[in-house]
């Protein structure tokens, strides 16, 4: 049976989680639209989705929230337990903590299932006031990721959503062993979710335990 692990908040995270880019009210009908002749308040924009802009005619965004992902919570995957055998060598932003699973009967060294969670993104100018970053940005922070650990993409990035938050996956080999990678972001935090394999024969196992965790990430807020 799984368990659950919960890593207490290292380092306060500065605002609360913004829902949304702008406020939904009721708004009166206009009365030159209006079918039935009603009068009332007249509709009016947002100042903050103004000051956003249209997403429509801009470039391709990944939407951010506020959230602490130093809080997040997983399950341990079926047929695995946790180890501190490993450490995070390649570290790519400050890192808040570190966990490491493996399998439970015969593990093989460096076959390993992960969670680091790592604060202090600065995404600049990158950045609007709704929390949206281009997604050439994101992509050119994950090339800078792979060429600090020399790693050759197997796949391009993909796409997704989890634990209800953006994220990107993609595949990658280093001289000893290949991973999949998974980016989960917040505004100023990146949870790296990583199941790595030395051989085809492993391959399979730790995929499936990979499925498993990535399915039971947690992140309150999100």
């Amino acid at each position: 049976m799984g368990h659950r692990r919960t890593f207490a908040l290292v380092a306060a995270v500065g605002a609360l989680l913004l829902t949304g880019c702008g406020g939904g009210g009721d708004h009166g009908d206009d009365p030159e639209n209006s079918g039935d002749g009603a009068s009332g308040a007249s509709t009016s924009i947002d100042a903050a989705l103004l000051e956003c802009g249209d997403p429509e005619n801009a470039d391709p965004t990944m939407q951010l929230s506020d959230v602490d992902l130093t809080a997040a919570t997983w399950g341990m995957p079926t047929g695995f337990a946790e180890t501190f055998a490993y450490s995070e060598d390649l570290p790519v932003e400050h890192i808040e903590s570190f966990w490491a699973a493996e399998p439970a009967e015969d593990p093989v060294t460096r076959n390993v299932l992960a969670v680091v969670v790592y604060s202090g993104l600065d995404w600049g100018e990158d950045i609007d006031e709704c929390g949206r970053v281009p997604i050439a940005a994101i992509d050119e922070r994950l090339e800078s990721y792979r060429e600090g650990n020399e790693a050759e993409a197997l796949t391009d990035s993909a796409e997704l959503e989890i634990a209800g938050l953006p994220a990107l996956e993609q595949d990658l080999a280093l001289t000893e062993y290949s991973y999949r990678g998974y980016w989960v972001f917040s505004r100023s935090q990146l949870i790296h979710l990583y199941c790595q394999w030395t051989s085809d024969a492993e391959k399979d196992k730790m995929l499936g335990g990979c499925d498993e965790l990535v399915d039971s990430l947690e992140v309150a807020g999100a």
